[in-house]
């Protein structure tokens, strides 16, 4: 896996692809996940699950995230200066990358130079950087991104060993309840109950909430109607080119409705 990622990388076949961010209350799209995709020569686009040991490797891993931002900055520019109105850019950060002592800078640096208001990105971590080996660093580094306008994303919660505390301690503006949750709401009541109290939290604490793996109808007004912010999932999207951004937020408006059988439809 590192050996292939290295050439993806070198060869530059990194590429991001994006999924829409949807607003439950008011069925817009309001911003992407910016999702890591590489290009192999004869197989086509490949899940970086197939590379996934290269994200351990720090050096590996800060160079393809060099390149993933090189591209989702640019991309941000290109769609700012097309008036496209975005929202904002969600990226995943390995732990690995969160350890290098050069992300604050690099990050702030590109969004700079570039004329990007910091507002436009949300780094999402997961609670695996709260613990172990270069938290403290890690915290600091989320401290500054903070303090400059970047938002912060928890991201696959209440799957991982952080403790509640964490959400006190550490700069998080959104919560993004995991898919495994979302998956059978509809059919295991403990799962219902967990999302019920995520969202609780969240917004006792100020935060947004962000549902993900949103498939049906029915997950889709549960989210709603618990007064959810944001949906992610293959019911709204899955994950486009970035040629393909400007045309999902023209024709973004996704409505959730009560069908004619008492179920539940999402209309565009």
């Amino acid at each position: 896996m590192i050996s292939v990622a290295r050439d993806a990388a070198r060869d530059n076949r990194i590429v991001p692809y994006y999924q829409p961010k949807v607003s439950l209350k008011d069925d817009a799209v309001c911003g992407f996940e910016a999702l890591l995709r590489w290009r192999h020569p004869t197989l086509g686009v490949q899940a970086p699950g197939t590379i996934a040991a290269a994200f351990e490797d720090l050096d590996l891993a800060t160079g393809i995230s060099e390149r993933m931002f090189a591209q989702i900055i640019d991309g941000m520019r290109h769609w700012l200066d097309d008036g496209v109105e975005f929202g904002r850019i969600a990226v995943n950060l390995s732990p690995a990358e969160l350890r290098h002592e050069s992300l604050v800078s690099r990050i702030l640096e590109r969004l700079h130079h570039s004329g990007i208001p910091t507002s436009r990105i949300e780094l999402e971590v997961t609670e695996t950087v709260f613990l172990g080996r270069g938290a403290d660093s890690v915290a600091e580094a989320l401290r500054v991104l903070s303090r400059e306008g970047v938002k912060i994303a928890l991201d696959d919660f209440g799957t991982g060993y952080a403790s509640m505390t964490h959400l006190k301690a550490f700069p998080v503006d959104v919560i993004k309840i995991d898919r495994s949750f979302v998956s059978n709401l509809d059919t295991d009541p403990d799962d219902a109950a967990i999302i019920d109290a995520v969202v609780g939290l969240g917004h006792k604490l100020g935060m947004e909430v962000v549902a993900e793996g949103i498939e049906t109808n029915v997950q889709a007004r549960y989210l709603l109607d618990r007064e959810g912010d944001y949906g992610q999932g293959y019911l709204f999207g899955k994950a486009s080119p970035a040629a393909a951004g400007p045309s999902i937020v023209a024709g973004s408006h996704i409505h959730v409705e009560q069908g004619p059988e008492g179920g539940f439809e999402v209309r565009g």
